[in-house]
């Protein structure tokens, strides 16, 4: 493989036993489509008292580029950060611990992104799924099973580089931190290359980040904020 599309896949964990193996399981399914390339795995954990880290541990021999490092911050935007910044690879992906990758979703966002190099990501269709059958907790379009672009981290392939130019997750940010960069990455480089086909199964549970909608609220607007203050100084002569 070329170097510049060689991939490292930052995975955050926290409690993540029930979900964790799955996830896993999903990236060792669509590594196999690279023929012997490994792709850097990073399991990010937020301290953990369960099973998290041993299931990890139990498929290092089906993940042989998989690397643990215990989390240094809290927070999501935190493991994102760090695992970007322990990651070797000249292409960075996303899974969290209670998602799942598609059997193809790596090769069909490499060759589309060697297709286009000049992109500075590229993104895939996303299909929420309820991790243990309760979606009551979830926004209805969620629900219904549809796909929809894929505007999250774990349905992107993303260019090292850019974390550079565009800075790393805001950690002051509990829900909005994936929602704020690609704003801003948008805001800055414009749209990513996108393809039609799914890439992620994102998993919804009781409980989850995205179910505190006062908290998500809150933060949008914030975003929001921060977005028209960048315009206004992109129009100052």
């Amino acid at each position: 493989m070329n170097p510049a599309f060689a991939l490292s896949i930052i995975v955050p964990s926290l409690n993540a036993a029930a979900t964790i193996g799955a996830a896993l399981d999903s990236l060792v399914v669509a590594s196999k489509a690279l023929q012997g390339q490994t792709p850097e795995i990073i399991l990010v954990d937020g301290g953990s008292v369960d099973d998290t880290v041993k299931q990890a541990l139990a498929r290092r021999k089906n993940l042989p580029g998989l690397k643990i490092i215990q989390q240094a911050s809290r927070g999501l935007a935190a493991a994102r950060n760090e695992g970007i910044a322990a990651a070797t690879s000249a292409l960075i992906g996303f899974c969290d611990a209670d998602d799942a990758w598609t059997p193809e979703a790596m090769t069909l966002r490499l060759v589309a992104l060697q297709g286009q190099p000049s992109s500075w990501a590229v993104t895939g269709q996303v299909r929420f799924v309820s991790v243990d059958g309760d979606y009551s907790a979830a926004p209805a379009r969620r629900v219904a099973g549809s796909e929809h672009p894929g505007y999250t981290p774990g349905a992107m392939l993303i260019h090292r580089d850019i974390f550079q130019m565009v800075g790393p997750f805001d950690e002051t940010l509990r829900i909005g931190a994936d929602g704020d960069w690609i704003l801003r990455a948008v805001q800055s480089l414009g749209p990513p290359l996108a393809i039609a086909q799914l890439v992620l199964e994102k998993g919804l549970r009781p409980g989850s980040l995205s179910t505190d909608v006062a908290t998500y609220r809150a933060e949008m607007m914030l975003i929001a904020r921060r977005f028209f203050a960048r315009e206004r100084r992109n129009d100052s002569p």
